[in-house]
């Protein structure tokens, strides 16, 4: 009877653990399909992925060896990731290697990232506005009413994302004291 039920015990934990990788591993391809699709390296979202869901900062072998793919390009990614502030370097006592893991306002700062990155479309828009302003060619006065519009699009999604980070911070901050 105790025979059996250490059997089962163990059976049960192995049908967890492979369900626990399935989900992981689901998870990890959908990032990457969701960062191709931004235009980004698939391995990309694949790192990202792999150090949201990591409970323990990883190392660039484990990291490797999780996804399969060799050290060199999982170590210029995570360079990168890091330099976009997504992920950061931990320092692990007594081990020489680099740790990472993911930021603690991941979502955010990935938010912020892309925000920054549509303030050059309104630079753009600037740039032609300033250069199309006073013609009386009627093409570039129509360029220059799509830059006013493009201008004033962008203006106004910056507004919207300073209110909605601020907004996810304070929530974020009011999650924290009601979990502690």
């Amino acid at each position: 009877m105790e025979r059996e039920s250490l059997v089962l015990n163990v059976s049960y934990r192995a049908e967890i653990m492979t369900r626990k990788t399935e989900i992981e591993n689901e998870i990890i391809n959908e990032f990457a399909q969701a960062y191709a699709a931004l235009g980004h390296s698939s391995l990309m979202g694949k790192i990202v992925a792999l150090l949201i869901i990591s409970r323990k900062p990883m190392s660039l072998d484990e990291i490797s060896e999780r996804l399969e793919m060799s050290k060199g390009p999982v170590s210029q990614i995570s360079r990168r990731l890091k330099d976009h502030k997504l992920i950061e370097k931990v320092w692990i006592p007594g081990d020489r290697k680099d740790y990472y893991r993911a930021v603690d306002d991941i979502f955010g700062q990935a938010f912020l990232n892309y925000s920054r990155s549509m303030m050059q479309n309104r630079q753009i828009a600037e740039k032609y506005l300033d250069a199309t302003t006073g013609s009386a060619d009627e093409d570039i006065q129509y360029l220059n009413e799509r830059m006013h519009e493009m201008q004033a699009f962008y203006i106004m999604m910056s507004t919207f994302n300073h209110d909605f980070i601020a907004k996810w911070r304070e929530k974020r901050l009011q999650e924290k004291v009601t979990i502690e």
